[in-house]
């Protein structure tokens, strides 16, 4: 018998040796299915591991740590007793801090306001005619007294006591008051006013105020996120924050017969907030708070996140020029008119513009010769199919400038010249 194996081409035996190696291989086939079978309830319980537990850092290697005997008894590592964070929620609660932060470091520069007016009380009544004075003295007199007529929100402008506020928070005050965020009550007198556009300018007697941070809101988008600070009802609510997103960036409102532009926002908004601050995340003041709608339409629709906020661009101007000559001085025409659609022109025969329905008598428009059913299409040969159009072309102006106004009318377009006037507020 010979002692060597005859081995093929295919890797078998021949023969009995073929026989015996084959039990031999059987033995080596088991072993192997007992080391894989422990190599892969290994590799499954690191997996398992890796899901539920330890979660490996990106760009780095995982290491794993035996478990730790205390008092002869086995204790969990840190790793697999620590539970999975969610992404989103981390970030989420990242942006709370930022917002909350932002809100720290802007509300001692939004303040309260607090609007103070005289009021008469009579010593007597009057009866058919007559005036019967109590006490029985003698004449007519009345006592006057003080009285809180209203509260608003308002912003430091700057450390050295400007303060920025509505002109309907102090409209008709006798007395106006500031109200620190300390606490401290300051006397505040009114710089001046541009009521057309709802905008106050107070100063107090302070050069350590905490100002505000002013924003550019000409980079205001709709859809981004936006933070008002207010006092809504009154100084028990004062540095109430409310967190929304502006709903449209330049929102054209018509407000006792002017137009002005506005941000729209849904950050809730209510009576006390007016004069407040509108912020974006960075903490810079992106509007000045001014009104809301509310209540509910006339098909009884209930009406809920519409607030809007003078830009802070349009605002920052204003102030810059009631500090330096103590009023604002605009140009105006002296007329009132209607707004020509392009549908309105075509359904009537008319061209689009401004159609004019008073002149005022005097004024830059009734100088240069305009009359009730002209339609203004153009100021200095910029056309003219809105009020804002028309505002921001007269605007742009100043009063003594003299302008080329187009004007339709009788079916013909003609140029008139016009000396632009101040307008009446």
């Amino acid at each position: 018998m010979s002692n060597f194996h005859d081995y093929n081409n295919d890797g078998g035996y021949y023969g009995e040796n073929r026989k015996r190696r084959h039990g031999g291989n059987a033995v080596v086939l088991v072993s192997v299915a007992l080391v894989m079978l422990m190599l892969g309830g290994l590799v499954g319980a690191v997996a398992v591991r890796g899901i539920d537990g330890v979660q490996p850092a990106l760009g780095g290697d995982t290491q794993t740590q035996a478990p730790v005997e205390t008092n002869g008894a086995l204790q969990p590592t840190p790793e697999a007793t620590q539970q999975p964070t969610s992404t989103s929620t981390t970030a989420l609660a990242a942006f709370s801090n930022e917002i909350a932060d932002v809100v720290a470091s802007v509300q001692d520069s939004v303040v309260g306001i607090h609007n103070y007016q005289m009021t008469s009380a009579s010593n007597g009544f009057s009866f058919g005619g007559y005036y019967f004075p109590f006490g029985g003295s003698s004449g007519q007199t009345a006592e006057q007294t003080e009285r809180l007529a209203g509260s608003g929100s308002g912003v430091i402008y700057s450390a050295d006591g400007y303060v920025i506020t509505n002109f309907h928070v102090v409209e008709g005050a006798s007395r106006v008051t500031v109200l620190l965020n300390s606490g401290e009550e300051l006397d505040a007198s009114v710089v001046g006013y541009d009521a057309v556009q709802d905008i106050a300018l107070l100063k107090v007697d302070r050069t350590d105020l905490p100002a505000a941070k002013m924003g550019d809101s000409s980079k205001v988008r709709t859809g981004e996120f936006a933070i008002a600070i207010g006092s809504p009802l009154g100084d028990n609510y004062n540095g109430t924050t409310t967190y929304g997103i502006v709903s449209y960036a330049n929102r054209t409102l018509e407000i006792d017969g002017a137009y002005v532009n506005m941000i729209q926002t849904d950050a809730a908004i209510n009576v006390g907030n007016s004069g407040g601050a509108l912020l974006n995340v960075n903490g810079e003041v992106i509007g000045i708070n001014a009104r809301k709608n509310s209540g509910s339409t006339a098909s009884g629709a209930t009406i809920e996140g519409i607030g809007f906020a003078i830009p802070i661009n349009e605002v920052k101007a204003t102030v810059d020029e009631l500090i330096t000559t103590g009023k604002i001085t605009r140009p105006g025409l002296g007329i009132t008119g209607q707004a020509v659609s392009q549908s309105m022109a075509s359904a009537y025969n008319l061209v689009p513009g401004i159609f004019v329905m008073t002149v005022t008598e005097g004024s830059s428009a009734g100088e240069a010769g305009i009359v009730p059913q002209d339609i203004i299409t153009a100021i200095d040969g910029k056309s003219v199919t809105s009020q804002s159009e028309l505002r921001a072309q007269l605007y742009s102006h100043h009063v003594g400038d003299t302008v080329t106004i187009t004007i339709y009318r009788g079916g013909q377009s003609m140029d008139v010249t016009c000396t632009l006037q101040e307008l009446q507020q």
